[in-house]
């Protein structure tokens, strides 16, 4: 019984000490002058919306800021926003403003990263430059799937390679794409069933169920995507003159 009064007394102690402690950190009170810089800030950046009210959070020199029914946060500087899941950089350039999404560029990182690991044994791959190429999810059913496929002449004329990964849910899907695979002429098969066509029923041993935990790690739920060389996502499809002009650069 005694034991459990020393308990109950440390308790009460560190949870007034915590209060105490949270009550300095956390404050809605925000004084004038940081709310008028606030939101010259955001209205220098985003000059058409008008924000309703700021207040500060439980991690210092952070603040939230609401605009009918979105928040974002920014930095007591102006400095970084975190919006939509991302962290960004703002700089001033010239009259307007440069955002540098932080998370997006690690989340590049890691998918190259992810990407580079696997070896072309694996993928579908047409064309065999060392230096360009890109990866692509891919499917066999989506239109503009096959719209990039045609444009795969234009890729290899500019010496860039394509390594497939190919979505396939569907068991009917995967039955087709396990036979492609299976192929004596792989490539010419995967062809066939991106124009619709027909191929002989095989079964083997394949890598297409990998290719389903390799999608889902990336995090992509939509065919083309297509990652540049350094891990950059173009969702959807794109000219093969956009593509190869983002790699140049």
């Amino acid at each position: 019984m005694q034991k459990s009064s020393k308990s109950l007394v440390k308790s009460i102690i560190f949870m007034s000490i915590f209060f105490l402690a949270s009550k300095n950190i956390y404050s809605n009170d925000v004084s004038d002058s940081k709310v008028n810089f606030l939101q010259k800030r955001m209205t220098e950046i985003f000059p058409t919306i008008k924000y309703d009210k700021i207040k500060k959070t439980p991690i210092e020199n952070i603040y939230e800021i609401h605009y009918g029914e979105e928040i974002v946060y920014i930095t007591e500087d102006g400095g970084y926003i975190f919006e939509s899941g991302n962290l960004q950089k703002i700089e001033k350039e010239g009259k307007g403003y440069v955002f540098t999404n932080l998370t997006e560029g690690s989340a590049e990182q890691g998918r190259k990263n992810l990407l580079d690991k696997i070896p072309d044994s694996k993928l579908f791959v047409y064309g065999d430059s060392k230096k360009n190429y890109i990866n692509v999810v891919t499917d066999i059913d989506c239109p503009y799937c096959r719209k990039f496929h045609k444009d795969i002449p234009v890729y290899l004329e500019n010496n860039i390679k394509i390594r497939y990964l190919v979505f396939a849910i569907k068991t009917s899907a995967k039955k087709k794409v396990v036979s492609a695979w299976c192929s004596s002429d792989r490539n010419s098969a995967f062809s066939l069933l991106k124009s619709e066509e027909k191929i002989k029923s095989m079964n083997c041993e394949n890598p297409i169920n990998d290719h389903q935990e390799i999608i889902s790690s990336i995090g992509v739920g939509s065919t083309p995507s297509i990652f540049l060389p350094d891990g950059s996502l173009i969702l959807g499809y794109m000219s093969p003159e956009e593509i190869i002009e983002k790699i140049k650069n």
